[in-house]
């Protein structure tokens, strides 16, 4: 029985620590949307990492007016580092709204006007 407990005291310590560890990444997260050239039906956004975090692109979303859209990143980088940006180009056109979605789950969003 006390193996038992040990054994779900421990799952549970486990994942304590990785979900302070999320919030902890959560907050030290800081992208800027630097630009956004479109074109008639193509969206090009530059993201810039001020944070301390490494991110890997293949773990982000982005959201036109709340749809999520497949995207490309035109530099073909897998990870955006501290100070670095990175380019991503998106199927899409004005009004509308751009919401870029991070590892972490915080939104960068730019309206298209």
């Amino acid at each position: 029985m006390y193996s038992t407990v040990d054994l779900t005291s421990a799952k549970v310590n486990d994942a304590y620590n990785m979900h302070s560890e999320y919030l902890k990444n959560k907050l030290d997260e800081k992208i800027t949307v630097v630009s956004v050239e479109h074109s008639s039906e193509n969206m090009n956004i530059t993201l810039l990492n001020e944070g301390q975090l490494t991110h890997e692109l293949d773990n982000w979303d982005v959201l036109y007016n709340g749809t999520p859209v497949n995207f490309t990143i035109t530099s073909g980088e897998l990870y955006l580092a501290p100070l670095e940006s990175v380019n991503i180009s998106v199927n899409a056109s004005s009004p509308g709204r751009i919401s870029v979605v991070s590892e972490y789950g915080n939104q960068y969003y730019y309206n298209l006007n």
